[in-house]
């Protein structure tokens, strides 16, 4: 599924840089105009996902130490190495 979410969404790039409208872009690539309405929404998700401002801290149980997790008020929930007692209490300082 991931090949064809890539190719979708260099599609809709191409259709972004073309300057054509989605009816035009979607007769030259033999797309229907609502499958191409489907993944230029979920384009948007993606990039507005990428443009959050949030950045992965990868997989928090590394090195043989415990995890500990911090939830908000609001529901969000991080991990984090317990032997990071710096970030932990960065993290907490935020509720």
């Amino acid at each position: 599924m991931k090949e064809r979410r890539d190719y979708m969404f260099a599609l809709v790039r191409q259709w972004r840089e073309s300057g054509l409208t989605r009816k035009e872009f979607c007769l030259q690539h033999g797309i229907t105009l609502s499958k191409f309405g489907y993944w230029i929404s979920r384009w948007k998700e993606d990039q507005s996902a990428v443009n959050s401002g949030f950045i992965p801290m990868g997989s928090p149980g590394i090195a043989g130490h415990s995890v500990l997790s911090v939830i908000y008020p609001n529901g969000v929930r991080l991990e984090v190495p317990s032997a990071d007692l710096g970030l932990l209490s960065r993290l907490i300082a935020l509720v």
